[in-house]
C-alpha cells in the first residue's frame, strides 16, 4: 500500500462529491420537494437498493423514521427487504410494492450497477400503483432510467465507480433527510 494510492482514493471521492454538488443541486431540490410533499400529504416513502446499495436504502428509511438532527415525530418510511427465500426471486421488492404501495407514495431506488431485475420490477410495480419514483444512480444506470415518467426524478451521480456511487448515495440519503427536516420543521 502506498501513500500515493491512499491519496488517489481520497481525491477521487472528493472530486465525485464536488461534481455531484456542482451538477445536481436543482435535481436534489426537486427530489426533496417530492418527498416533502408526499410526507405532508400523509403518503409513505419506500426505499430499496441493489446489492451494493441495500444498506443505503435501509439507512435512508431509518433516518426518516428516527430522525437525523432533530427530535421529531417519525415519518412513514419502509425499507423493502429481500428475504432469504427471495434471494433468487426477482419479485422480492415488487411484491412488497404491490402489497403496500398506494397512489402518490414515493419509491426511492438506490442503484449502483447497470442491471437489477428486482429493482426494475419494483419500479414497474410502482408505476402500476401510480407512485412517484426517485432513483439515485451512477452515470450509466442502464434500463432503469427508461421506467421513469415525467413526474419522477433521477439523481444521477457523475461517476461509474461503484464505490464512489455508494459513497454519494450514503451522503445524499443524509442530505435528503436533513433537507426534509429543514423544510418541514425549520432550522438550518
Amino acid at each position: 500500500m502506498s501513500q500515493e494510492t491512499i491519496q488517489t482514493l481520497f481525491n477521487d471521492s472528493i472530486q465525485t462529491q464536488v461534481a455531484t454538488a456542482d451538477s445536481l443541486g436543482d435535481i436534489i431540490e426537486s427530489a426533496t420537494s417530492k418527498l416533502v410533499a408526499a410526507l405532508l400529504n400523509g403518503n409513505r416513502v419506500f426505499s430499496c437498493g441493489d446489492d451494493s446499495s441495500q444498506f443505503v436504502a435501509a439507512h435512508f428509511a431509518e433516518l426518516l423514521v428516527h430522525g437525523s438532527e432533530l427530535e421529531r415525530p417519525p415519518f412513514p418510511a419502509i425499507h423493502l427487504v429481500s428475504q432469504a427465500r427471495d434471494s433468487v426471486n426477482q419479485e422480492c421488492f415488487s411484491r412488497q410494492v404491490s402489497a403496500l404501495g398506494q397512489e402518490r407514495d414515493v419509491l426511492v431506488v438506490f442503484v449502483s450497477q447497470k442491471q437489477s431485475e428486482s429493482l426494475h420490477q419494483a419500479m414497474t410495480a410502482a408505476v402500476s400503483r401510480d407512485m412517484q419514483i426517485i432513483t439515485i444512480t451512477g452515470e450509466d444506470a442502464g434500463e432503469i432510467t427508461g421506467l421513469l415518467g415525467p413526474n419522477d426524478v433521477e439523481v444521477r451521480i457523475p461517476s461509474n465507480s461503484r464505490a464512489r456511487i455508494v459513497e454519494q448515495q450514503l451522503f445524499l440519503s443524509q442530505t435528503f433527510c436533513d433537507l426534509i427536516e429543514n423544510q418541514i420543521f425549520g432550522g438550518m
